[in-house]
């Protein structure tokens, strides 16, 4: 059994019955840990997979197999509860856990310096064997969740450190010009780092509230559509911006925040915007609710070619034109047309901006020319074809 707390706390207490596979989140207290799950006496049931409060913080793929291995090794059997459950005393945010018989390992610490520096082969191997325990963190790319010292600001922080398989060469980088452009297109995003290595990377934990040592909560749109992670990419972009116009409590901004951040992932051709990859902050009274920074945003065409958006706009996953976003914009970011227009403007020219910003990079880093030469190549049939014609996917049109 945990024990669960809601900004440190005392909350209520998650359970499994192996038996009927059934997990059970009782509330001890009148201190809500979901926007999804107000306070009651009756128990919270999940058949199958734990609660998506819980799942949202699960491991999939790269992470997923280490620990299945790791914890197979140890009980002779695998769970959720039971993966769970070993993540969970590491867990920091709005949400903490307590386990009667945890035991805490001491960490060795890394400096955020040192793993931007190091251009150590082994590094992210050496990052996952000290922290692969305390790894409570969604996706499938292998990445690992780092307990770093950041020298500058003189703090101990939580950040996602990420590196890619030879089946998705220079992730890192793709990642690193796919987020800075984003920031050019005045889009809210986490602080981000490549390593000099350009093999990682980095990103600060976005939970953190500025000046204090508390959290924000923190929803992913599974968790507020009532899904598991395998349903991450049902539904569509038009019911996120109905569900940010019921949460939020700054609409405006946010809708039209959503928006950019939806034209951004069609220019760039980012066919894995699903559920789990938007999300809500929260402080603890609940009283102010926002749209988290943008995140995990990579150009994916650029490996699968006949990738498709990952969720539905105008019941559809297709690469649609200027005039569909537009709409889109019009019709469900409640923008005005002038408003919807201009973004869409800026965010085609933040595109041209990284597009010169590759090609410099291109010169001084000449093992990424063919890979840059292509993104480049998708961001020009972005910006000068796909603006003006639908495409149900861009297989043989480069």
């Amino acid at each position: 059994m945990l024990k669960v707390k809601a900004n440190n706390d005392p909350a209520g207490e998650l359970s499994y019955n192996p038996k009927d596979r059934e997990y059970i989140f009782n509330y001890m207290h009148n201190n809500p840990i979901s926007l999804t799950m107000p306070y009651q006496q009756k128990s919270y049931l999940s058949h199958y997979n734990l609660h998506p409060i819980f799942d949202m913080s699960m491991p999939e793929g790269y992470l997923f197999s280490l620990l299945k291995n790791l914890l197979i090794k140890e009980y002779g059997e695998i769970n959720d509860f039971l993966l769970f459950e070993h993540l969970s005393q590491s867990i920091e945010g709005y949400l903490t856990y307590q386990k009667e018989d945890a035991q805490h390992n001491k960490t060795i610490e890394f400096k955020l310096q040192e793993i931007l520096e190091d251009r150590d082969e082994n590094l992210f191997s050496r990052l996952v064997e000290h922290f692969l325990n305390q790894s409570a963190i969604a996706g499938v790319q292998p990445k690992v969740l780092a307990r770093l010292q950041d020298k500058a600001m003189l703090s101990t922080k939580e950040y996602i450190v990420k590196s890619f398989s030879d089946e998705y060469p220079h992730l890192a980088e793709n990642e690193f010009f796919c987020m800075k452009v984003l920031s050019y297109a005045k889009i809210k995003v986490p602080n981000f780092w490549l390593s000099k290595s350009k093999k990682l990377f980095v990103m600060e934990k976005f939970t953190y509230q500025k000046g204090t040592d508390s959290f924000y909560g923190f929803e992913e749109f599974c968790v507020l559509f009532g899904y598991t992670k395998e349903q991450k990419y049902k539904g569509s972009y038009e019911q996120i911006t109905k569900a940010i116009n019921k949460i939020s409590t700054n609409k405006k901004e946010d809708l039209k925040e959503f928006y950019k951040i939806t034209v951004m992932n069609y220019l760039l051709k980012n066919g894995d915007a699903h559920l789990k990859n938007f999300g809500v902050l929260y402080t603890a009274d609940k009283k102010s609710r926002f749209l988290a920074p943008a995140y995990d945003v990579v150009n994916t065409v650029i490996y699968l070619p006949r990738d498709k958006p990952a969720l539905m706009l105008n019941g559809k996953k297709v690469w649609w034109d200027r005039d569909a976003l537009v709409n889109f914009g019009i019709e469900y970011a409640l923008l005005t047309p002038k408003e919807a227009q201009k973004e869409f403007d800026n965010c085609i020219e933040a595109v041209k901006i990284i597009d010169k910003e590759i090609a410099q990079y291109i010169k001084d880093n000449p093992s990424f020319q063919k890979f840059g030469e292509k993104f480049r190549s998708i961001l020009h049939f972005s910006i000068e074809q796909n603006i003006n014609q639908t495409y149900k996917d861009i297989y043989g049109v480069l």
